[in-house]
């Protein structure tokens, strides 16, 4: 059989993947929300909150038991699969030719993930959008929408996915930022960092003790190791085997972690001056900014996110924010946080507009 022919001109991509727009992939995932792998999810994005893993302490909490964090749909799917290709026939595109790397996107969050519930994911092409940039030239920007249900048929989030697709830079040439050494972040294991994190948990934060401007205890996520790398693969993502088609394919001996784990492909296929993250992870990271801050008593509600710069291994992380404003819209007290990832340049490499809602002294505690 012949294999179809590769598209190799961006134009014709934006061309092809524009045919698709409209098309429904049919519901994916059906990670079951275990005890197990809420945990195996919170290795995957360091986040050790004992209301997603300790049933003692979440007993005491208004939920009454482990609940899944509110991310934890990226453990059901990362929803990218549509936005990497539509329908275009994965056999006519490579890395070799068109790169791809998570740029973000909007989720909102509608319910809580208990205990024993299977997630599952229908996702749909949008659209594409031409942009351009210094760094990379041309690009398209790959829109595709997803809706994750559980198993009794309940809409869970609500999610938009870019996933940005370019000319392949070539001769080994890799995308350039920022990573020297500019801040006085210390170099440290990831490790030990997840066990000493503060976070608000059972102490109500209410919503009339919120101030504008005011600033987010950091999240030092320490620096980024092959074993965040994995431990994200493994917990979030999931593993699986390549077939030697694949692996010859995209020229790999190691096509683990999607390519990420083998230095000379992330380089050559990817433009990635090294081992590198999933995007996601980062995203993952900013939701840990606001449940951390906002407590057991608050409810995540909305991201609006973009990933923005590499972050390869050996680069230092930290996650600021601050709030942005506050208000109340159909009974519910809300408040916008700015959340941003930063490496060791104090480059933004990832950041989110997340909205949180709090109980309020007034109104009583918020509904799980």
């Amino acid at each position: 059989m012949v294999a179809p022919a590769l598209i190799t001109a961006l134009d014709e991509f934006e061309a092809e993947y524009r045919k698709g727009i409209g098309f429904e992939l049919a519901a994916r995932g059906g990670r079951e929300a275990s005890i197990d792998n809420i945990r195996r999810f919170g290795d995957g994005v360091g986040d050790y909150n004992p209301l997603y893993r300790d049933p003692r302490y979440a007993a005491e909490s208004r939920f009454g038991t482990v609940v899944a964090p509110p991310i934890f749909i990226y453990g059901a799917s990362l929803g990218i699969a549509l936005a990497i290709n539509g329908t275009i026939d994965g056999r006519r595109l490579s890395s070799s030719h068109f790169p791809m790397n998570y740029a973000g996107g909007v989720i909102e969050f509608h319910r809580t993930i208990w205990p024993g519930d299977r997630i599952f994911a229908t996702e749909r092409v949008v659209d594409i959008h031409r942009k351009h940039s210094r760094r990379i030239g041309d690009f398209v920007l790959c829109e595709a929408a997803i809706e994750y249900h559980n198993q009794r048929k309940e809409l869970v989030a609500t999610k938009t996915t870019l996933m940005a697709r370019y000319q392949n830079l070539g001769g080994g040439r890799t995308i350039s930022y920022d990573r020297e050494k500019k801040t006085q972040v210390i170099e440290e294991s990831p490790d030990p960092l997840v066990f000493e994190r503060k976070r608000r948990g059972n102490e109500t934060r209410y919503f009339e003790d919120v101030t504008p401007g005011e600033e987010m205890p950091p999240l030092h996520k320490g620096t980024y190791t092959v074993t965040e790398l994995f431990l994200f693969t493994h917990g979030v993502v999931g593993t699986g085997r390549s077939p030697r088609a694949a692996l010859e394919a995209e020229e790999s001996k190691d096509l683990g972690g999607g390519g990420r784990f083998d230095e000379e492909h992330a380089r050559n296929r990817r433009n990635m001056p090294g081992q590198f993250d999933w995007g996601p992870q980062r995203a993952c990271w900013l939701a840990q900014m606001a449940t951390d801050w906002m407590g057991d008593d608050g409810t995540l509600k909305r991201m609006e996110t973009r990933v923005r710069h590499p972050n390869v291994v050996g680069d230092t992380n930290t996650v600021f924010g601050k709030v942005a404003s506050k208000t109340t819209a159909s009974g519910e007290h809300l408040v916008e946080l700015d959340i941003y990832n930063e490496n060791q340049a104090g480059l933004a490499t990832a950041e989110s507009r997340v909205t949180v809602a709090l109980p309020s002294r007034d109104h009583g505690g918020t509904e799980a």
